[in-house]
């Protein structure tokens, strides 16, 4: 981990938005940490990030993000199946400074107990109506819908509905299923499977219809991951990664109109923006997304996989106009 200086006020705003809550802190960090006062990202603006470490054991593996409209909270999902919220602290500039009130709760099985193992291994989550919240997973490939409530405080009691999974589900690979969800038009379910299953490198869209799935194509990069989606103000935002141990991980950002997804032949979303070596960077799985002042601010957490070489990080962006 490279040592970077910050300034006192950044520093003391990090601390206060901790105290009183000794078990976990959120500690700022820059974009470039060559460069700290440097904020340009292709596309996007950057308005602060955190690095976020938990004494509790269940903390980690952030694999999915919901923020609310205001942007004053979190709701995440780890691929432990694990619920954690918190309360987002924005300075009086706008940046992401602090972070309050993390708690951490169990993801239910239709038993009633926290669901664990090869049937733990939530990836996607996705609003889909009135509190309700579509959850996918890997290894034993499903979704399940959760009522939270409007504002999430039914995490950790709620039992699950299964829902209809998209065809050809339980073939897939352990670690290379069901890994994105997002809500499209009027509470349109859209899964996003992780890497392409055939030789013509199209990745998995399914969006789901009255009683059935129907399949869309999606051009990614070569070797790139799909690992989150977010969709807002007719939008979708797709977070893509690449990993290899000589280089690390490399995270690209795209987006695209809704509406490409209803034209002939496999949707080209465009790049938003490329995070690398140069960055802080690690295995971001779950991105967000909420207005603010007319701007849309997008929000991406990484997944640490609960290993002390890596961590949690949360990064918000504002997208620069069109």
């Amino acid at each position: 981990m490279r040592a970077v200086a910050f300034s006192a006020t950044v520093l003391g705003i990090a601390l206060a938005a901790c105290a009183g809550a000794q078990d976990y802190s959120a500690t700022p960090v820059p974009l470039y940490p060559d460069t700290p006062g440097r904020d340009d990202l292709d596309g996007l603006r950057y308005l602060g990030g955190l690095e976020i470490a938990h004494e509790d054991d269940r903390f980690g593996g952030l694999s999915a993000l919901e923020v609310t409209p205001d942007g004053t909270r979190i709701l995440a999902l780890s691929d432990s199946a694990w619920w954690v919220t918190a309360t987002l602290d924005w300075s009086g500039t706008g940046r992401l400074s602090g972070l309050d009130d993390l708690d951490i709760q169990p993801v239910l099985g239709p038993d009633g107990d926290h669901l664990e193992g090869r049937q733990g291994d939530s990836e996607g989550l996705a609003p889909i109506r009135d509190g309700r919240h579509a959850v996918s997973f890997e290894r034993e490939h499903r979704v399940l819908a959760y009522d939270l409530g409007p504002d999430w405080t039914q995490a950790g009691s709620v039992l699950p509905e299964v829902l209809q999974s998209p065809p050809g589900a339980d073939a897939l690979a352990d670690n290379r299923g069901l890994e994105a969800l997002a809500t499209i038009g009027p509470n349109r379910l859209l899964a996003g499977i992780e890497y392409p299953r055939s030789v013509n490198l199209r990745h998995e869209l399914w969006e789901a219809m009255p009683g059935s799935w129907r399949r869309l194509d999606l051009m990614l990069d070569p070797g790139f991951g799909l690992t989150g989606m977010t969709s807002h103000a007719g939008r979708l935002y797709l977070l893509t990664r690449f990993y290899s141990p000589d280089y690390g991980n490399r995270i690209i950002i795209r987006h695209m109109p809704e509406a490409v997804l209803a034209r002939p032949g496999p949707a080209r979303p465009e790049r938003l923006a490329t995070l690398g070596a140069q960055h802080s960077v690690d295995n971001f799985e779950g991105i967000a997304a909420f207005t603010r002042n007319g701007e849309t601010i997008l929000l991406i957490v990484s997944d640490d996989n609960y290993s002390n070489r890596q961590r949690t990080l949360l990064l918000a962006f504002a997208v620069a106009e069109n």
